[in-house]
C-alpha cells in the first residue's frame, strides 16, 4: 500500500540494473513491446539516453535510486542485474515489492522457449570454449552465434532468433547469472573448471560450485564435465541424462591428451594438438569441451569433419587472455589481463615456464586463496605486485620468487620493461579484478599494452 492508503500501481516489469545485461534486457523489453520501468543506482547521460533511444520507451525510469529506498510500485516480475549482491540493500527493496524475482538469462530464455541453447560455465576459460563451440557448430552449418557475459547478453541473441537471424545460441554463463535460478533451460552443457573466485559473494567454494552446478543438472541432453571434478559431481550432479568427461591429464576420461599430443575421443585420434593455434593444456581441455557439446548435439561422427578438424587448428586465442601482443629485443610482452583468479594464472605460469618470466599481480581482492599460485613458480624470475590486494598477494608469494612491491600499475609496468632482459617475458596476469582502477579487465589490458609500446621503443 502506498502511504496514503491507495493501493499501489502495478508494472508487468522492473529492470534492475542498467549495465551490459541490465541493457540487454531492456533491449528485449522493448522489442517485445512490455511494459517494463527501467532501475539504477547511478545517473547519468549515457543511462538517460538509453532509455529515450528505446523504441517501445520504459513507462518510468528510476535514477538515480537510493538503494535504501523503498519502491514507489509493485512488479509482477523484476529482471535483476548480477551486480546486484543479495546483501545490498537494494535488493531486499526490490523482493519486497516483486511477485518474482529473475535475472536477465532466465527473462531471455522465456521470451524464446524454442531456441536451441548450449551453455557453458566454470571459473577459467568460458569465454574462449564458447567462442571456440560457436565456430565449430558454424563449420558443422549451423547459423550459430555466442551471447550471454561474451557480448551483450542473451536478451540480445534471443531477438536475433525471434528474428530469424540465428538458429543457436551458445551462452557463456557465469555463477552471478546462476544465483536466483532453479534452472535453466539447455540442450547441452559444459562445467569446465572450478578454482577460488568469488567466494567473497557466495560464501563458500561449496556454494560456488552448487550454483555452476544449476546448469549441468539442466541439461537436456548431455553434461560435459571435467573429470577432475569428481568430488563436486557427486555432491551435486542431479542430472539421469549422459555426462561426458575430458581432461588433459586424466588417462580415464572421456576426451584426452595423449603422450604423443593428440586430442583423442574413447582413444579414437581426433586433432593433433601441436597443429593447433591454441597452447596449453588449458586450451586442449577447452577444446575437448567444445568437441564434447558438438558431439552430444550431432553425433560422434562430426568428430572426424575435416571441417571441423580445420576450424580446431585455425581458431585463435581470446584478446587479453594469454595474448603475446610485442616481440622486441628478445623479449615476450604478454597480456593475461583476463586471469582474474589463481587458477588462471597458473595456466599461463606453465604456458610460459620455459622463460624468464616478469610477471605483474593485483587488483581488486575478492578474498582469493593466492598460495594456489606457490608451486607455478619455478619459471618467475620476479613478481610486481601493484593495485588495492597487492599486500595480501606479496605476502602469499614473498619467499617463494623474487618480490617487489609497487606503488602504482605504471610504475610496475615501468619496472619489468627496465629490467627485462632477452629471452623473458613480461607478463601481466594478475590473479584479482580490475575494477580497483580500471572499469574492467580489458581497459587493464589495454593499459598495459599502450605502457608497453611508450617504454619498449
Amino acid at each position: 500500500m502506498s502511504d496514503r492508503g491507495h493501493p499501489m500501481k502495478t508494472y508487468d516489469l522492473l529492470i534492475a540494473g542498467c549495465g551490459v545485461s541490465g541493457k540487454s534486457a531492456a533491449r528485449l523489453a522493448s522489442f517485445l513491446k512490455r511494459e517494463f520501468v527501467l532501475l539504477d543506482e547511478a545517473d547519468s547521460p549515457e543511462i538517460r539516453d538509453f532509455a529515450t533511444s528505446l523504441p517501445h520507451a520504459p513507462a518510468e525510469v528510476l535514477i538515480p535510486w537510493k538503494n535504501t529506498d523503498p519502491l514507489p510500485f509493485r512488479f509482477r516480475t523484476a529482471v535483476l542485474s548480477p551486480g546486484i549482491r543479495v546483501t545490498n540493500p537494494l535488493f531486499g527493496n526490490i523482493r519486497a515489492a516483486s511477485d518474482s524475482i529473475m535475472g536477465e538469462l532466465q527473462f531471455a530464455a522465456q521470451a524464446a522457449p524454442d531456441c536451441p541453447l548450449t551453455g557453458i560455465t566454470g571459473t577459467n576459460g568460458k569465454t574462449t570454449t564458447t567462442e571456440l563451440t560457436t565456430a565449430l557448430f558454424q563449420a558443422a552449418g549451423d547459423r550459430a552465434e555466442s551471447a550471454g557475459t561474451i557480448g551483450a547478453g542473451l536478451s540480445d541473441g534471443i531477438m536475433a532468433y525471434r528474428r530469424g537471424e540465428v538458429e543457436r545460441l551458445i551462452v557463456e554463463i557465469s555463477s552471478f547469472q546462476l544465483e536466483h535460478a532453479d534452472s535453466f533451460p539447455v540442450d547441452e552443457a559444459a562445467l569446465l573448471n572450478l578454482a577460488s573466485d568469488h567466494v567473497d559473494r557466495h560464501g563458500s567454494m561449496d556454494e560456488y560450485a552448487r550454483i555452476k552446478f544449476i546448469l549441468l543438472n539442466s541439461a537436456e541432453k548431455a553434461a560435459v564435465l571435467n573429470s577432475g571434478l569428481e568430488g563436486e559431481r557427486r555432491k551435486f550432479l542431479r542430472t539421469d541424462r549422459p555426462v561426458v568427461t575430458f581432461s588433459a591429464v586424466d588417462p580415464h576420461a572421456d576426451f584426452t591428451l595423449s603422450d604423443s599430443g593428440w586430442i583423442c575421443y574413447e582413444n579414437e585420434r581426433i586433432l593433433d594438438f601441436s597443429k593447433a593455434r591454441l597452447k596449453g593444456r588449458h586450451n586442449a581441455e577447452n577444446m575437448m569441451a567444445a568437441l564434447a557439446l558438438l558431439a552430444a548435439e550431432k553425433g560422434r561422427d562430426v568428430l572426424h569433419d575435416p571441417g571441423i578438424v580445420r576450424a580446431l587448428e585455425n581458431f585463435a586465442p581470446d584478446r587479453h587472455r594469454t595474448e603475446c601482443f610485442l616481440e622486441r629485443n628478445g623479449v615476450r610482452y604478454v597480456d593475461d589481463s583476463k586471469a582474474t583468479n589463481p587458477h588462471a594464472v597458473n595456466a599461463a605460469l606453465d604456458l610460459f615456464a620455459g622463460s624468464g618470466i616478469r610477471i605483474l599481480l593485483g587488483g581488486l581482492d575478492k578474498d582469493m586463496d593466492y598460495t594456489e599460485i606457490v608451486p607455478h613458480l619455478s619459471g618467475v624470475k620476479k613478481a610486481y605486485f601493484a593495485g588495492q590486494c597487492r599486500e595480501r598477494v606479496f605476502a602469499a608469494l614473498n619467499g617463494h620468487c623474487p618480490c617487489e612491491l609497487c606503488g602504482s600499475f605504471d610504475e610496475a609496468v615501468g619496472k619489468m620493461c627496465a629490467e627485462a632482459e632477452s629471452g623473458d617475458v613480461v607478463l601481466l596476469s594478475p590473479a584479482a579484478a580490475s575494477m580497483d582502477e580500471f572499469k574492467n579487465y580489458r581497459e587493464r589490458g589495454e593499459h598495459f599494452k599502450q605502457l608497453v609500446f611508450s617504454l619498449a621503443k
